[in-house]
C-alpha cells in the first residue's frame, strides 16, 4: 500500500510539472486577406525596377567563370516569381536566387550610362525566404563601360548591401581613380553596420550627397552617416611623403639604448650556487604524527577469490587500503623536515644596465615625396554606371530582391520606402503574427505553486548545509551544532530526504519488478502442518491447570 501511495504522489507530482490539459482546441491558421500588387511609377530614376516584365529582356545571366576557373561556373539559377515564404503582397514579383551552394550573377543594363556628380541614391529590397548562414545579396553598380559576360573581374563603381558568412555586414565599398597613375583603389567602410537576418523584407537604401558626405539606412533609419575622405580603409587620398624605399640602416647605426655596465663587478658575497629552496630547520614533528604506522595497508576484509589459481594467477596479495590509523593523526610514515625559500638565494649574477653612449636613437628611412600623391578633394564624382548587378555565392536559396531605385533624388526614394516598402512590411508583420500567435498565460495551479514552494525551501536548505559544513571544517562538528543548530536540522532534514527518495525509488523498482512475476503458490511445511495440533494441546494443557486449581481451593 506504501508503494502505491507513494508512486501516485510522484506521478501526480510529475503531471503537475510537465502534463498539459487533456482538451485542447485544435488550431487552425487564420486566412490572411493580403492586399494586391500594384505597378508603382517613378519620375525621372536612372532605373527602377518592380519585376512586373519578368527577367527578359532586361535582365541577362552571366554564364562566365569566376576568375576564369571552369569549376567555379556562374551556373546559379534565377527566377522572377512570387515570394513562397511569408509574402505580403499579392500578386508582388520579385528576383530569386534559386540554387543551394552556387555562383550566381545576372545584370541589367542602363538605358544610359549614369553620372554621379549631381549625388546618388540607391536603394532596394531584400528578403531572404530561408535562414541564411553564408551568402551574399548585395549590389554592384558597375563601371562603365561594361564589357563582355559579367563577373567578378568586371569592375564596378560601388558595391553596396548586405553579407554573411560567418561574420555579418553591410558592405559599402567605392572604387576610386587615381587622377595621375589611372589606377583604380577599393575603399571599404569602417565599422559597417549589421543588417538583420530574419524573414522579413528589408530596404537598404545608400545615400551619397555633392558634399562628400554619405548616409546609410536600413528600413528607413540611418544606421551609419560619415564622409567618402575620413570613414574608408584605405583614405581616399594618399599622403604626402613616404618612407624611401631604397634607403636602408647603415651598418654601423646603434639603437641599442641601454647596455650591461662593462665596469660592474660581482659582489664576493654573492653565491651564485645557493639553492632557491632549503630544509626549515625549526620545523618540529607534531605531536601526533605516527612514524610507524604505514600511509596503505592491505584490505583486512579482502579475501581471496575461490577461482584464483597461484600457479596461473601468481601469488594472491589483498589490496591496499587507507590506513584507517592515519585518518585522524597529523600524519603517518617517516617524517620529513619541510623546505623554505632560502634567505640567501641570489640566483645567477649579471650586471646593471646603463645608458648606451654610443645610442644613436630609432633609425627610420628618410621620408621623400609621395611620387603617387594626389589630392582629391571630390570623390563623390564616381565613374559613370552602366549597369547594375548581383554577383553572389550562397549556401541558400531563396535570397530575393525587389523594388530597385538608382538616381538621384532622396525624395523619390523616400516616397518609395513609404509607399511601396512600408505597406508591405507592414502586411508582413500581420500575417507574421497572426500565424504565429503568442500563447495565452496560464494561472499556475495549486501543485505547480506548492512546488515552486518546495523548490525554494530546497534551496535554502542547501544553503543552510554548506555553511555548517564550512563551519564544521573550521572549528569541528561539536561546535558547529552548537552555533549553527539550523544548519544541524538542515542536514538531518537533507540526509533524511535523500534516504526517503532511495527507499521510495528501491521500493518502486521492487514493486514494478514484482508486476510482472506471478505468484507461486507454496506447499504447507511441516511446521504448518503441526501448528494446530500444537494449538489444540496447548488449549488443552490450560484447561487442564484451571480444573487443578479449582479442586485446590475446594480441599
Amino acid at each position: 500500500m506504501t508503494v502505491r501511495l507513494n508512486t501516485v504522489l510522484l506521478l501526480a507530482c510529475a503531471w503537475s510539472v510537465y502534463g498539459k490539459e487533456l482538451t485542447t482546441e485544435s488550431f487552425e491558421p487564420p486566412r490572411i486577406e493580403l492586399p494586391n500588387f500594384t505597378p508603382y511609377k517613378v519620375s525621372n530614376a536612372v532605373f527602377w525596377e518592380q519585376f512586373t516584365d519578368g527577367l527578359e529582356p532586361t535582365w541577362k545571366r552571366s554564364r562566365a567563370t569566376k576568375q576564369g576557373k571552369d569549376e567555379d561556373r556562374y551556373d546559379g539559377e534565377w527566377a522572377v516569381e512570387e515570394v513562397q515564404e511569408l509574402a505580403g503582397i499579392a500578386g508582388d514579383k520579385a528576383l530569386v536566387a534559386k540554387s543551394e551552394a552556387r555562383h550566381h550573377a545576372i545584370s541589367a543594363r542602363l538605358s544610359k550610362p549614369f553620372d554621379p556628380a549631381n549625388g546618388l541614391v540607391l536603394q532596394y529590397e531584400v528578403k531572404l525566404q530561408q535562414t541564411l548562414n553564408c551568402g551574399g545579396a548585395y549590389v554592384k553598380l558597375l563601371t562603365a563601360p561594361m564589357q563582355g559576360e559579367f563577373s567578378d573581374s568586371t569592375p564596378y563603381t560601388i558595391m553596396f548591401g548586405p553579407d554573411k558568412c560567418g561574420e555579418s555586414k553591410l558592405h559599402f565599398i567605392y572604387r576610386h581613380a587615381n587622377p595621375i597613375t589611372g589606377k583604380y583603389t577599393e575603399h571599404h567602410l569602417q565599422k559597417p553596420p549589421v543588417p538583420p537576418t530574419d524573414s522579413m523584407s528589408h530596404l537598404y537604401t545608400l545615400t551619397i550627397h555633392t558634399n562628400n558626405t554619405f548616409a546609410v539606412s536600413i528600413d528607413g533609419v540611418e544606421r551609419k552617416t560619415g564622409s567618402l575622405l575620413e570613414d574608408f580603409d584605405p583614405p581616399v587620398n594618399p599622403p604626402k611623403e613616404i618612407d624611401d624605399p631604397e634607403d636602408s640602416k647603415p651598418a654601423d647605426w646603434v639603437d641599442e639604448e641601454q647596455i650591461p655596465d662593462p665596469d660592474a663587478v660581482k659582489p664576493a658575497d654573492w653565491d651564485e650556487d645557493a639553492p632557491a629552496m632549503i630544509l626549515d630547520e625549526d620545523a618540529v614533528k607534531p605531536d601526533g604524527w605516527l612514524e610507524d604506522e604505514p600511509l596503505m595497508i592491505p584490505d583486512p576484509e579482502a579475501e581471496k577469490p575461490s577461482d584464483w589459481d597461484d600457479e596461473e594467477d601468481g601469488d594472491w596479495a589483498p589490496p591496499m587500503v587507507p590506513n584507517p590509523r592515519c585518518a585522524d593523526a597529523d600524519g603517518c610514515g617517516p617524517w620529513k623536515r619541510p623546505q623554505k625559500r632560502n634567505p640567501n638565494y641570489k640566483g645567477k649574477w649579471t650586471p646593471p644596465l646603463i645608458d648606451n653612449p654610443a645610442y644613436k636613437g630609432k633609425w627610420a628611412p628618410r621620408r621623400i615625396a609621395n611620387p603617387d600623391y594626389f589630392e582629391d578633394l571630390a570623390p563623390y564624382k564616381l565613374a559613370n554606371i552602366d549597369a547594375i548587378g548581383f554577383e553572389l555565392w550562397t549556401m541558400q536559396a531563396g535570397i530575393t530582391f525587389d523594388n530597385i531605385y538608382l538616381g538621384d533624388s532622396v525624395d523619390a526614394a523616400s516616397k518609395i520606402a513609404d509607399e511601396v516598402w512600408k505597406p508591405k512590411h507592414d502586411s508582413e508583420l500581420a500575417v507574421l503574427e497572426a500565424t504565429n500567435p503568442k500563447p495565452a498565460q496560464q494561472t499556475p495551479s495549486k501543485m505547480a505553486r506548492l512546488l515552486e514552494l518546495f523548490t525554494v525551501r530546497l534551496d535554502d536548505i542547501a544553503v543552510s548545509v554548506k555553511g555548517f559544513y564550512a563551519k564544521a571544517q573550521q572549528q569541528g562538528i561539536v561546535e558547529a551544532v552548537r552555533q549553527d543548530r539550523s544548519g544541524a536540522i538542515a542536514v538531518v532534514m537533507a540526509v533524511g530526504g535523500l534516504a526517503w527518495l532511495i527507499w521510495n525509488v528501491l521500493s518502486i523498482t521492487r514493486y514494478i519488478a514484482g508486476l510482472g512475476t506471478p505468484a507461486v503458490p507454496q506447499p504447507p511445511s511441516a511446521e504448518s502442518q503441526s501448528a494446530p495440533n500444537d494449538a489444540k494441546a496447548s488449549s488443552s494443557a490450560r484447561e487442564d491447570s484451571k480444573a487443578v486449581k479449582r479442586r485446590g481451593k475446594k480441599a
